[in-house]
């Protein structure tokens, strides 16, 4: 659904501006006052208007709207794309069922005129919190030269200064990720405009506007302290799972190793973000590959000094158990065996993972002594309230409902269900990805390696 509507206003082209700027500009809800009071679902409301009652232009410029977006969704029919699940016209929707944050997908929402990326709002105490907005990213957006970034921090620069009307103070940041910027206090609320090159290279990474009250600009989130975390463990009908980790979207990009980082840091109190993140880890919009993802995983922990631990890793000579003990079940199974000897063949694990009897290969791997070091280190962080980075590789059993069919991709282990023999799982894809299940067995199967990451109190 976020998808699909991120692609209504984008194959449009923000044709509706006739009809809806106002309901798609940030710029009433942002820049007013009592912001801060505001419910999470009262800023959401504010981006789905409805006609009201005896009035007959707002009943004109409802009809005009949802004739409008009846037009787009049908050309988006004949794309192949399925819009069935679509459930409101509004610009945001909720990260998480839990309704902790709303995002607008990019070019959905404007800001002082202009087209932003991602849009994040988070609450914290009932209220709305901070506010992200993304106005470039190289993942989402492809690069750019080192002029078009400073023409960009100019042109923001410019519209905020004539929008707030107050000066700003210089706000230059160095450490992992180096930033230049400026903060405007106005009222009740900070704005942070940050941009961000990577020296090396002389490579535009980002530019994002953020927002927070000001009694909470200049102050640190605290950090958790580990002997707390068991506090969010939640047990019900069997199901052992930590709650409270915060939902990131990573998109269309192949982000899965920052997103889920800052999933973890921000569950600890840290403030990060994936376009950050990836910047650390040398990400572009492609993503990691699988051979980079655990240099990535222990960079970006290491910049934000968090502990990892790995409890399990997939090598070449597991494959090549794996293989051996795999042929030598099927043989007695009577299903397909692979002929290829490993002294004399280097064989893809891919191509053997994805050709294998599946049944076969599932109860060669459950009989494995790893299998049960797999389920206990689970049971062991899940029951502290930590939750666990999972590295797999997807396409040898089939999942509903996940943008990514197939290839490397890393999630989080939230939890288990003993009595089932499942996994409870998140991926960093939003509303509906928050909670999943998973064959244990299965899960096993997929393991390319497993890790904890630790606050460091």
């Amino acid at each position: 659904m976020k998808t699909i509507l991120g692609t209504i206003f984008a194959v449009a082209g923000l044709a509706a501006a006739s009809h809806a700027d106002e309901e798609l500009a940030l710029d009433p809800v942002l820049f007013a006052d009592g912001l801060w009071e505001k419910s999470l679902e009262e800023i959401k409301g504010a981006f789905e208007p409805e006609a009201e009652e005896g009035e007959e232009g707002d009943n004109e410029q409802s009809a005009a709207r949802s004739a409008l977006e009846k037009q787009i969704l049908e050309r988006l029919r004949k794309q192949g794309l399925n819009v069935d699940d679509l459930e409101d016209p509004g610009a945001f929707q909720w990260l998480s069922a839990e309704k902790q944050a709303l995002r607008a997908p990019r070019q959905v929402v404007t800001l002082l005129g202009k087209d932003v990326g991602e849009v994040v709002i988070r609450a914290r105490d009932g209220a709305a919190s901070d506010v992200s907005i993304s106005l470039f990213n190289r993942g989402d957006d492809g690069e750019i030269t080192k002029s078009e970034f400073e023409a960009r921090m100019s042109g923001w620069h410019q519209a905020l200064n004539e929008k707030l009307a107050v000066r700003p103070e210089e706000r230059n940041k160095q450490g992992a990720v180096a930033t230049t910027g400026w903060m405007w206090k106005k009222d009740e609320a900070a704005f942070l405009l940050e941009g961000s090159v990577t020296r090396r290279e002389n490579r535009a990474e980002f530019i994002r506007l953020r927002m927070a009250p000001l009694h909470r600009a200049d102050t640190r989130r605290k950090i958790v302290r580990r002997g707390s975390l068991d506090d969010n463990v939640v047990r019900k009908d069997g199901d052992v799972m930590v709650k409270g980790i915060p939902m990131v979207d990573q998109g269309d990009k192949g982000y899965c190793v920052v997103a889920t980082v800052e999933r973890v840091a921000r569950y600890y109190g840290l403030q990060v973000d994936q376009h950050e993140l990836a910047q650390l880890a040398n990400t572009d919009q492609y993503g990691t590959s699988g051979n980079d993802m655990e240099k990535a995983f222990r960079t970006l922990t290491g910049k934000i000094h968090a502990r990892t631990l790995k409890h399990i890793e997939y090598d070449d000579r597991q494959f090549e158990r794996d293989y051996k003990s795999y042929n030598r079940a099927a043989k007695k199974e009577g299903v397909r065996v692979f002929e290829e000897d490993l002294d004399e063949w280097i064989i893809d694990p891919r191509w053997f993972w994805f050709n294998a009897h599946k049944a076969t290969f599932r109860t060669v791997k459950a009989s494995q002594n790893k299998y049960d070091h797999f389920r206990r280190k689970i049971e062991e962080y899940v029951d502290q309230g930590i939750p666990l980075c999972w590295t797999l590789y997807m396409g040898m059993f089939k999942e509903d409902d996940t943008p990514q069919s197939y290839g490397g991709h890393m999630r989080l282990i939230i939890g288990y269900n003993n009595e089932k023999e499942e996994i409870i799982y998140s991926d960093s894809w939003g509303k509906g990805h928050a909670v999943k299940r998973m064959r244990a067995d299965e899960a096993w199967c997929m393991t390319m390696a497993l890790y904890s990451m630790l606050p460091n109190r």
